[in-house]
């Protein structure tokens, strides 16, 4: 009901209906319509993202096996598949699904938690693959896994931009000129 244009019948009542159940049931497991609308958009942002932790995993194996090729094949992919995530013809984008999950403060602090681990993986990531000389050493790892995010989701901002609209490639291109080891940068 949350991907559905109008959200006139997303109430326990509504809910409740599509689902065959009572009201009484749907509040009894949710203290508010926000929370349930949050819980289902953290399910959306789960099968947003799934497709990046499945990235993630090659990413790691690269790291494992040395494999700088393999690294950077990966890296590429997952700033397309963040980038790509975010664009405004994305009916239900991640900034709906973000704006839904920040309504609730017990669904927020899960996904806090949540990113934070998401996060910190990422982080790892980029100090590995700096300790193998494939980042360059002064880039702070915080800093640079930050601004991908911000950046990936932001993009819902300069979209709407003749100046600024850029495609999921083109971001990546930039990002991937300032990641990559200057003995590995493409002109």
């Amino acid at each position: 009901m949350v991907r559905e244009p109008s959200r006139e019948e997303l109430n326990f009542a509504g809910v409740a209906k599509r689902a065959g159940v009572t009201p009484e049931s749907v509040a009894y497991f949710f203290d508010s319509i926000q929370q349930l609308v949050a819980e289902a958009q953290l399910a959306n942002y789960a099968a947003l993202v799934s497709a990046h932790h499945f990235v993630m995993t090659k990413v790691e194996a690269a790291l494992a096996k040395e494999d700088l090729d393999g690294f950077l094949a990966a890296v590429e992919e997952n700033l397309e598949l963040a980038w790509a995530s975010g664009q405004v013809g994305n009916r239900w984008g991640i900034m709906e699904v973000l704006q839904d999950i920040w309504g609730d403060p017990f669904v927020q602090s899960h996904f806090c938690e949540l990113l934070d681990i998401q996060f910190q993986a990422w982080i790892n990531i980029v100090e590995s693959a700096q300790r193998l000389g494939w980042i360059e050493q002064d880039i702070d790892a915080k800093s640079l896994v930050s601004v991908f995010w911000s950046s990936s989701v932001g993009q819902v901002i300069t979209a709407g931009s003749s100046l600024l609209k850029l495609s999921p490639a083109e971001n990546c291109s930039f990002i991937m000129r300032i990641m990559r080891p200057p003995s590995r940068r493409i002109s």
